[in-house]
């Protein structure tokens, strides 16, 4: 069975697989307005590396949610060391108590569950945050509703079933949740733009692109995906969005 796309893209060598990329993480975080020594949870691939950055930029105390304990890496640095934490579960059953977290950011998470377990993940993440804190969540998105046979070709070259919605479908999930005072925007995918590869891999943009032609299968596949998202971009989108539990 195939790969999901973000995985193959990670095998070619690619190191952020979110598919909005750092763009969508800078802006998701710079939305939150953290505080020094707030509790943040981060859901997501990279949920340790972005719970690092977190923990740095903004001196929180950073939790990431895990798929395994072999995803936390040492932290050389003492101090910041004591501002991470890691705990294996997911999302749709969080392994935190009620009101423990200050703020939330999750990141291409929930647009691999289907429609159910999306509301029942935001429920949980309703639940663990405190009254009126704040959520963050950037995932993939339809900038208008799909044919049938654009939904088809997204599962061909994702590898994988994926649910995004469109921009009012992800408002109406957060607000059914409990969220209020949602706010968003709609960005690209950002796999491959030239700017999104400079600007999520910088140098190992270039590695990215020798990894695809390594083999003609792995060629096929990347100038399939390169040619969906390029061809039928008006239906491909990320959408950023803020929101704050209702109390």
């Amino acid at each position: 069975m195939a790969q999901p796309l973000p995985e193959f893209l990670r095998s070619l060598g690619k190191e952020d697989i979110k598919p909005g990329g750092a763009y969508a993480t800078r802006t998701a975080l710079s939305r939150l307005g953290l505080q020094s020594k707030q509790r943040l949870l981060v859901v997501g691939p990279g949920a340790w590396h972005t719970a690092i950055y977190t923990a740095l930029m903004f001196r929180v105390q950073a939790t990431a949610l895990l798929a395994s304990a072999d995803d936390i890496k040492p932290c050389d640095d003492a101090q910041l060391a004591r501002r991470l934490s890691g705990e294996v579960g997911s999302v749709t059953s969080l392994p935190f108590e009620a009101q423990a977290f200050d703020a939330a950011l999750v990141e291409a998470e929930l647009s691999y569950l289907e429609p159910a377990k999306q509301a029942l993940a935001l429920l949980e993440l309703q639940r663990v945050l405190k009254p009126r804190a704040r959520i963050a969540l950037h995932e993939l998105a339809w900038r208008q509703a799909p044919t049938p046979a654009v939904e088809g070709r997204l599962r061909e070259v994702w590898g994988a079933v994926v649910w995004p919605r469109v921009t009012r479908g992800w408002w109406d999930a957060l607000e059914a949740a409990g969220f209020e005072a949602v706010q968003s925007e709609l960005a690209v995918v950002s796999y491959f733009t030239r700017k999104g590869l400079e600007t999520d891999e910088g140098d190992n943009a270039l590695h990215v692109l020798h990894g695809a032609f390594e083999s003609e299968a792995a060629l096929r596949r990347f100038a399939a995906a390169y040619r969906e998202f390029q061809e039928n971009r008006r239906y491909y989108g990320v959408m950023i969005a803020t929101a704050r539990k209702a109390g």
